[in-house]
């Protein structure tokens, strides 16, 4: 049995595909699954200063943006949160959602949750399929201490495990 799986997505279809591809091959139970997306600080930041460039009242338009941002991501995991239940097989899907660099999110997360395994896709939202691996599941690879299961998810499985 898997105790905890651990599930950042990007909302790619990367992400999508890492998933379909687990539920295909898995025929373990799952207890929980952690669902986990992060707003990336370095590209909200750059969003928000020229944002501010643009306005005076800037302070109070960058809370709200900021506001908008969690209520829009936080509906887009309700829903994926829907998808997990049946993909994982369980009814207990955690929902988190953090500000940062998404690597040291991810590993910080599987770390707090004590997850037992960490399923991520090759290849994000950016996806560059000629490298071997994105960045950020490297980085989340070189250092994390937790079990990783990395799915290819750049070629011709269309999300069907084949």
């Amino acid at each position: 049995m898997f105790r905890k799986i651990f599930f950042p997505t990007d909302f790619s279809e990367g992400a999508y595909r890492a998933a379909k591809c687990f539920e295909k091959a898995n025929d373990m139970p799952v207890g929980e699954v952690v669902l986990l997306h992060v707003i990336d600080e370095g590209t909200l930041e750059d969003l928000l200063n020229g944002y501010s460039l643009l306005y005076s009242d800037e302070g109070m338009e960058i809370e709200a943006i900021k506001k908008a941002l969690l209520r829009k991501t936080m509906e887009k995991l309700q829903a994926k949160a829907e998808d997990c239940k049946k993909i994982f097989g369980t009814e207990n899907v955690k929902i988190l959602i953090r500000f940062g660099l998404p690597w040291e999110e991810i590993v910080k997360v599987a770390d707090e949750e004590d997850v037992s395994l960490i399923l991520l896709p090759s290849h994000g939202k950016l996806g560059f399929s000629h490298e071997i691996l994105g960045s950020t599941t490297v980085r989340v690879l070189r250092k994390t201490q937790r079990p990783v299961l990395v799915v290819k998810t750049h070629c011709e499985c269309g999300g069907d495990g084949e």
